[in-house]
């Protein structure tokens, strides 16, 4: 099998290959998309749910890895041409430590740690790629010093920074000032509704949002691009970016995240941005004193009548249904005062500031007003509805004080908000994302000098039934076993509580 980097370097061209080389190349980038049955187009049998990466002998550059990995798990022969050309640099390693010695020299307060110079190095050698970092992991100073050596040593004029939210557009620009003392010529520029044009800036920093829709000639003043929280970003959104900076030769991502190996998200990200180069696991900066320890409490709340749960086990036997199931035990979750009150509860008796996390805003909306009539804490709203300098001000607040409950939004909450003083996180709604799981726990895992761990609550709800010929599992239980398997993968030590009430 022979492959070869098309012109604009978007694609890897099939130039030569057998039948059966092509069918199992095809099928192995061939994969279903999560919750592919509850697709539309799938339930009305027009599509089968299947994304493949290669069309018309075409595959994404970005997959050169994934590619030369198939052909060595089947013993495929490959030649692949030009691909080092633009995934491999001749970057020194030992070059690359002394100029950041240099830069940091004085600079005490912000030495970077070993493996922050390594994922650098390796971003700066791969040129398009990908790395997963773990929260707290220091992302912001290693995107600090890949930027400042392409614009000391590698003569990058502008570059392009993709970030998921307005907040995380305040922050990184804060950020890199913080770190550059070292006389780096570097000026910012703000991409958000509202923000001032600085035509002088040789760094622009802009959400996804207000980026995807500018057409390629915007693009073309850029010599390196860079995705922050990839996996917040849509796969087509990153995608349409980066066609349009087919030619930048810098181009990379960095996550807490990265969806699993051979799941449809990943090699989207992947076709995108390239291979993954390097991993820092929350475990290892644990290991290594870097983050906060935490502590997993799993709360099994079984609440439910036996009736109750006959008829939810009665309808599951219903292929019909059961389609509709997930939704009626949703429901049961937010109209039940019984649970509203034992979380609550439960949130009340903790000690300092605690963060609490919800899916659906009617559910999100109850746990706030029940909050504020049952404490005497202060307690604050957020939504996607809010305001940015709002949202500022309640992290402010929390960072200051050490009696403060935030009731937020996954989607507001999950992803990078950096608030140290973060003593308690509560799942108050069931997903099995992992993303949100890992991102989550994340917001608590930044070291603090009044804590040494950072203690979650899971809840769960049970509503199993059994009888002589039928044993049902709830959807909701069982995503609290998969994010168990997370919690056990990550080396995070719980525990289970049975509840009932």
């Amino acid at each position: 099998m022979e492959l070869s980097l098309s012109e604009n370097k978007k694609f890897l061209v099939i130039d030569s290959c057998t039948e059966l080389e092509y069918e199992q190349l095809k099928s192995s980038l061939t994969k279903k998309i999560e919750g592919w049955r509850f697709h539309p187009l799938v339930k009305r049998k027009v599509w089968d749910g299947n994304v493949s990466f290669v069309k018309r002998n075409k595959i994404p550059a970005g997959l050169w890895k994934e590619v030369l990995d198939i052909c060595k798990d089947y013993d495929l022969p490959i030649s692949l041409n030009g691909i080092t050309d633009i995934f491999d640099t001749e970057i020194k390693e030992d070059e690359f430590r002394e100029w950041v010695a240099k830069i940091f020299l004085n600079q005490p307060d912000f030495k970077p740690r070993e493996y922050q110079i390594d994922a650098a190095f390796k971003i700066l050698k791969y040129r398009r790629c990908l790395a997963e970092l773990a929260t707290s992991a220091g992302k912001t100073l290693i995107s600090f010093m890949v930027v400042a050596y392409m614009m000391d040593k590698l003569g990058k004029k502008k570059l392009l920074m993709i970030v998921p939210n307005v907040n995380l557009v305040l922050q990184a620009t804060g950020d890199f000032d913080e770190y550059n003392k070292c006389g780096i010529p570097l000026k910012t520029q703000q991409i958000y509704a509202g923000a001032k044009i600085r035509k002088s800036s040789n760094l622009v920093i802009g959400t996804y949002q207000s980026l995807v829709k500018k057409d390629e000639e915007y693009f073309s003043q850029f010599d390196a691009v860079f995705v922050d929280e990839t996996h917040k970003a849509k796969a087509n959104s990153i995608q349409k970016i980066m066609d349009k900076c087919w030619h930048c030769d810098f181009r990379f991502g960095l996550s807490g995240t990265i969806p699993k190996k051979g799941t449809v998200n990943r090699l989207s990200l992947m076709s995108a941005m390239g291979p993954l180069v390097t991993q820092v696991k929350a475990s290892q900066l644990q290991q290594a004193g870097f983050i906060a320890s935490c502590k997993v409490m799993q709360l099994h709340m079984d609440y439910a009548t036996p009736a109750q749960k006959e008829s939810f086990s009665f309808l599951s036997k219903n292929p019909q249904d059961r389609q509709k199931l997930f939704g009626l035990e949703q429901n049961f979750i937010n109209q039940s005062e019984k649970r509203l009150d034992f979380v609550c509860q439960v949130v009340k008796k903790s000690t300092s500031n605690s963060l609490v996390l919800f899916h659906k805003i009617a559910y999100g909306e109850k746990v706030y007003q029940k909050l504020r009539q049952i404490t005497d804490k202060k307690v604050y709203y957020v939504d996607g509805s809010v305001n940015v300098d709002i949202r500022e001000e309640f992290k402010s607040r929390m960072e200051k004080n050490d009696d403060v409950i935030i009731v937020a939004s996954y989607g507001t909450f999950s992803t990078g908000i950096s608030i140290k003083n973060i003593h308690n996180i509560f799942f108050t709604e069931s997903f099995k994302s992992e993303v949100i799981i890992r991102q989550s726990i994340g917001r608590g895992l930044r070291k603090h000098a009044s804590k040494d761990v950072v203690k979650i609550y899971d809840f769960i709800d049970d509503f199993r039934y059994k009888d002589a010929d039928h044993d049902w599992v709830n959807y909701i239980y069982r995503h609290g076993i998969a994010r168990r398997t997370i919690y056990k993968e990550e080396k995070f030590p719980f525990e289970v509580q049975n509840i009932r009430f």
